[in-house]
């Protein structure tokens, strides 16, 4: 089975699967979670709501020590269903009476990570007047303090009604954690069944994590130099080289408990470690949708800026193929080719993620006899090549641009020149033709003159090219 087109969808246009970090009527959520900080592995263009945010910086350090339960009595018990799913039900007593800031529950493991808990019975520093705030950490398996590791993890939280269930407070705003969770007047009310023996409350955690394991090979410059990056679920991302060095490559991504998420994908998406592809990094995303009443298994590409404190103007153009290989010896794999330019953020016009919400359909995907989905296991890949590109901008004779990534910068005047270089373009063109792509076009980065945006667009192969 092998299907080749030349256009993706822009995700935006697309019935968006929920992120981890907007609002939704599920209460479930789906992030990367590390030691000192949690990193939604999200679409780029998600934005954060002011009531679903990680855990503040500042408080990190209330629940420093292994075991914080802050002085409350607490009991903990774990149902587990298999490595890679657990309920966690955290029992803590005197909570009416609890004055510690923050309380963290004692740790317990889940697909080889350490877990606990974190509430706030006032809230934390990001938390409205009134409210309780509740988060899940999980803990960098090598014991460090290093952000240079995830996980991808689906979980739900809960204070339980023991009274009547239905009552249970699972709120409806998602992220890997709630400085809202709910008023606290509704849990301390004795009346209303949240607490139990008179000054209990019980908290739960639905916890899925992600079995995956990747690998990265770059190939730059047609010297064949292969810099394979394994890892395992303990250790995920991907830094194989400068940024900007990586201009092509192939990324492969195992997803190897698939079934425990076929309810999450769909209304959230699966998504993979990032990987460098010139200025940007990349990442798989995986999800289900339905198109024309049938379900398919959606697949996009979509940029995700690593380094949140750099305001950055990147971007790259890429042509790249999307793949979902079959483990049957001598299947066909499913492969779907596109390009574009992907940006950090779409405020230059340019796209956050492409790809297609009709891939192929979920029955050809899971079926028995098709091999795509083997012992649980699918296997997601993509390759790519970027073009090495350099752009200036000059206003009157004066350069205001300069080197790749530099971009063009906005001018008030009418008069300017834009030079763009685009390097290897026969080897592009060589590729265009070896994969049978016609019609493809590459856009340069937006330069303004006279409070116009503009750029050049390029069709290496022709526009009617046969």
């Amino acid at each position: 089975m092998k299907h080749t087109s030349s256009e993706a969808v822009p995700s935006s246009s697309s019935p968006p699967p929920s992120s981890s970090l907007s609002s939704a009527s599920s209460s479930s959520s789906s992030v990367i979670l590390s030691s000192t900080e949690q990193l939604p592995r999200t679409a780029a263009a998600a934005t954060t709501s002011a009531s679903s945010s990680s855990i503040p910086v500042e408080d990190l350090a209330v629940g420093s020590t292994r075991d914080g339960s802050g002085g409350a009595q607490e009991t903990v018990t774990v149902d587990r269903r298999g490595e890679y799913s657990a309920i966690c039900r955290w029992t803590v007593h005197n909570f009416p009476r609890v004055k510690a800031r923050a309380l963290w529950s004692k740790y317990f493991e889940v697909g080889g990570y350490d877990c606990r808990l974190l509430i706030y019975p006032k809230g934390d520093s990001q938390a409205l007047p009134g409210y309780i705030s509740i988060y899940l950490q999980i803990m960098d398996p090598r014991g460090t303090s290093s952000s240079k590791w995830d996980c991808f993890a689906s979980y739900r939280l809960s204070i339980v009604n023991l009274a009547d269930d239905s009552k249970t407070i699972n709120p409806k705003k998602k992220s890997h954690g709630w400085c809202d969770f709910t008023p606290s007047s509704t849990v301390f009310d004795s009346k209303l069944g949240f607490l139990f023996n008179s000054d209990s409350i019980l908290v739960t955690a639905d916890i899925l994590i992600l079995n995956e394991s990747i690998n990265f090979v770059r190939d730059n410059n047609d010297n064949n130099v292969q810099s394979p990056s394994s890892s395992s679920i303990i250790s995920s991302s991907v830094v194989a080289a400068p940024v900007s060095d990586v201009l092509t490559g192939k990324f492969t991504w195992k997803v190897h408990n698939f079934s425990l998420f076929k309810d999450m994908i769909k209304t959230q998406k699966i998504m993979s470690p990032v990987f460098p592809a010139g200025e940007c990094n990349l990442r798989i995303s995986v999800y289900q949708s339905t198109v024309n009443g049938h379900d398919y298994l959606s697949m996009c590409l979509e940029s995700k800026d690593t380094e949140k404190t750099v305001v950055s103007d990147r971007s790259c153009w890429c042509l790249f193929r999307m793949s979902v290989l079959n483990q049957k010896p001598g299947s066909n794999h499913m492969h779907r080719d596109s390009y574009g330019r992907f940006a950090a953020d779409n405020k230059s016009g340019d796209n956050t993620s492409l790809g297609w919400n009709d891939y192929m359909k979920m029955a050809d995907f899971v079926g028995l006899d098709s091999g795509f989905l083997l012992d649980d296991t699918a296997v997601f890949s993509t390759s790519f090549h970027v073009i090495k590109e350099f752009s200036s901008f000059s206003k009157n004779g004066g350069s205001i641009g300069g080197r790749i990534g530099n971009g063009a910068r906005k001018s008030d005047g009418h008069l300017g020149k834009f030079t763009w270089r685009i390097e290897n373009f026969t080897r592009l063109k060589d590729l265009l033709k070896k994969r049978k792509i016609t019609g493809l076009c590459i856009k340069s980065r937006r330069f303004q003159i006279g409070n116009r945006d503009c750029r050049l667009i390029v069709y290496p192969r022709g526009m009617e090219c046969p």
